[in-house]
């Protein structure tokens, strides 16, 4: 389906249960089937966000290392941000869903930026946050302090 959105996670150790237990919860309610990135790009036509979770040694083995991929010329976009294992097996669900959120919104904020710094598709980041934040229910205050994704090293 063109103009769409897909929603992922890649995970391992103990933040497996949690996010198969709310991953489905927000593609419900965000229907991402039916979410129309058309409405926030005349270029970019489809955008995959799968939300990486993995322990410190498999970290290290490799796995869930950030990925960004825009392929302007197909209008494709490919991001996997890692989000703070620790935190986020400590946090209860409520928190847990915020991080998840945030990791969705901060790649969403990516493929802004790239967008605007290649000047090759235009991509209004923002509309599409508040689109997300508002099917989700969430105020943007709700995700001052929370950290969905881990910082660059």
């Amino acid at each position: 389906m063109k103009n769409s959105l897909f929603i992922s996670a890649e995970a391992g150790g103990r933040a497996i249960s949690a996010i198969d237990r709310l991953l489905p919860l927000i593609c419900k309610k965000l229907d991402e089937k039916n979410f129309d990135v058309s409405k926030y790009s005349d270029d970019m036509t489809d955008i995959g966000i799968i939300i990486n979770c993995f322990p410190d040694d498999l970290m290290a083995a490799g796995f869930g290392k950030p990925r960004i991929k825009l392929r302007y010329v197909d209008g494709t976009a490919d991001i996997r941000l890692p989000m703070p294992y620790v935190d986020f097996i400590n946090a209860d669900d409520d928190v847990r869903l915020l991080m998840m959120v945030r990791n969705i919104t901060e790649s969403v904020k990516v493929i802004g930026e790239r967008c605007r710094k290649s000047r090759r598709a235009g991509f209004d980041s923002e509309g599409m946050i508040t689109e997300i934040l508002s099917r989700m229910g969430i105020n943007k205050e709700e995700l001052d302090g929370i950290q969905g994704v881990m910082p660059q090293s």
